[in-house]
């Protein structure tokens, strides 16, 4: 094992923190090209009771099923990061607010944290194992939308949406170099 996987110990902090921003910014757009990039070939996850591959933890996940779960998003906070050459060991909170249809919708709050072992490898920092740990939860019937409950006109307002729709999507179009 290398003593320092990458020169310099603040660039690994800030591409691992990177990493972990990009999965959740993944599942909250259903962009499952973007989760495998986050993990490194044959990473495995320990999930909502999912044991197995991360690959086959995204082929079943929520991430897939926007009938169901039509409403996620992920705020991940206080990385804290442990380098140890080429593994790193991290810890994050995460709160997941999310609206789950079946016989009822209803808005579910979920506290947790990640317990990520990374790895540097092939010059890069991935995911090698993720086990998300519950902390607390909260399941409500669901309410009125806060523009429906204020009287805010839909037709003004911006809206988040799954995959190329999404308003991001036109930010980044926007920044990238023109071909």
């Amino acid at each position: 094992m290398a003593e320092h996987a990458h020169p310099d110990p603040i660039a690994s902090k800030l591409e691992i923190q990177e990493v972990i921003f990009l999965r959740a910014r993944a599942a909250d757009r259903r962009d499952v090209e973007l989760a495998r990039r986050c993990y490194h070939p044959g990473a495995t996850e320990d999930h909502e009771g999912f044991k197995g591959t991360a690959e086959a933890f995204l082929a079943q996940s929520q991430i897939q099923d926007t009938a169901k779960v039509p409403v996620m998003s992920h705020a991940v906070s206080n990385i804290l990061i442990e380098l140890h050459g080429d593994v790193a060991a991290v810890e994050s909170y995460v709160t997941v607010h999310a609206e789950i249809v079946g016989e009822r919708v209803l808005d579910v709050t979920v506290v947790g944290r990640y317990l990520d072992r990374f790895a540097y490898r092939d010059g890069r920092w991935a995911i090698e194992h993720r086990q998300l740990v519950f902390d607390t939860s909260r399941v409500e019937a669901a309410s009125p939308r806060y523009w429906e409950a204020f009287g805010l006109d839909p037709d003004t307002l911006h809206f988040g949406a799954v995959g190329s729709d999404d308003p991001l999507h036109a930010l980044l179009r926007s920044v990238s170099p023109r071909s």
